[in-house]
């Protein structure tokens, strides 16, 4: 009877040997249906058959064909079953390697391996953490692919990389590119300022530093606990190294301080800087006093209060009515002051007027204007205007 339990035994163990190439080492190990005297049982997991086999602090490998150590787990307990192949692992630690460097930590409370070791489920407290770009994933569920250079998380996700901070339902890592994708429910957090990004899909391609989705952004800038702009767009580009988002298509730039709104289709947005560059028609609209100026080129700088529009503007203010065009304009917002050159044109409703010239100063707020140009001899005329 004894040599049929250390049969069976030695079967088993060469059984998972064969099937998933793994245990190193073994501190104790024994067959299910054996019965032991030992005073410290392992601890109980369900679902054991009669063909199981544990092990204790036991250290699991796996090679590729070409002979190279894929991966490594260790885990203080491993039950084995026989009959449906699979590995049962508690308290869990894994190396990924690659070119004989380990690229991937993980550990977790619980495992199991399938498929002679080419798909790993674990479970309970994972922690993912890269050596290359110490970023480190968090979930209490993950389907690790090795052979495919994925692991799948989901279930409380998190990912930390220096000074961003992602949660989502789900993200694939993929360990040869080092980019995770994640869906459902996405938002990135960042420091310096505080900036959150909320959307339904992100791919953050980790060693360029960058973030890019093609699903709407909500993204929010705070200067402490006060946010000072609100932006949504139909995707971007976020440059982490830069501090820069390249936006595409119904781009919509809300800002707090001034009370601006700007639109456009295609925009780089710096934001620590607050500046905003567009090479397509952008239009910005100051709320307060109702005065909206359009563009087909320009860029606004939302800490010094100035806009520069380019290649054909057009403007107009509601209260105390006037419109305004020229080839290109700078408005000083606070001041409300214009200064417009090429083909301008001025005019306004009440008392009514029209100006043309090649260049103008126009004072809003005061509803004054200075236009000026050379005649064919070269005579300076100059035109001012005012209501006072």
């Amino acid at each position: 009877m004894k040599n049929n339990k250390l049969l069976t035994t030695s079967y088993l163990i060469n059984r998972f040997l064969i099937l998933s190439g793994l245990i190193v080492g073994v501190s104790a190990c024994q067959p299910l249906n054996s019965q032991t005297n030992s005073k410290k049982a392992p601890k109980e997991i369900t679902g054991r058959s009669d063909t199981q086999l544990v092990l204790n602090n036991a250290i699991l490998e796996k090679s590729n064909p070409q002979g190279n150590l894929q991966w490594k787990i260790k885990s203080e307990l491993t039950v084995y079953s026989d009959d449906r192949q699979i590995a049962n692992l508690e308290t869990v630690t894994a190396n990924l390697l690659q070119d004989g460097k380990i690229i991937l930590k993980v550990k977790g409370d619980k495992a199991e391996v399938q498929d002679n070791g080419n798909l790993i489920f674990l479970r309970d407290n994972v922690v993912a953490t890269d050596t290359r770009n110490q970023t480190i994933i968090k979930g209490n569920l993950v389907e690790w692919r090795p052979q495919e250079h994925i692991l799948v998380l989901s279930q409380n996700l998190t990912g930390t990389h220096q000074n961003i901070n992602l949660r989502a339902e789900t993200a694939t890592y993929f360990t040869d590119t080092e980019n995770l994708e994640l869906l459902g429910q996405v938002i990135a957090d960042m420091t310096a300022p505080f900036l959150r990004l909320e959307t339904d899909r992100l791919v953050w391609q980790i060693p360029q530093q960058k973030i890019v989705g093609n699903k709407p952004w909500r993204v929010v800038r705070y200067q402490g606990e006060i946010v000072t702009d609100r932006l949504v767009a139909d995707g971007g580009e976020w440059d982490l190294e830069n501090h820069t988002v390249a936006l595409n298509k119904n781009i919509e730039l809300i800002s707090l301080s001034p009370q601006l709104q700007i639109a456009t289709d295609s925009a780089k947005w710096n934001y620590q800087k607050r500046t905003i560059i567009s090479d397509r028609p952008i239009q910005i609209v100051d709320r307060q006093r109702q005065i909206t100026v359009t563009g087909n080129q320009g860029d606004l700088d939302l800490i010094k209060n100035i806009a520069n529009l380019t290649q054909g503007v057009k403007g107009n203010r509601k209260i105390n009515p006037a419109k305004f065009h020229a080839n290109e304009l700078t408005w000083n917002i606070p001041t409300q002051t214009i200064e417009a050159r090429g083909n301008v044109f001025y005019g306004r409703t009440s008392p009514p007027l029209e100006l043309t010239g090649d260049k103008a100063v126009i004072k809003l707020q005061e509803n004054n204007a200075v236009v000026s140009s050379d005649n064919s001899n070269k005579r300076r005329v100059i035109s001012v205007v005012s209501d006072r």
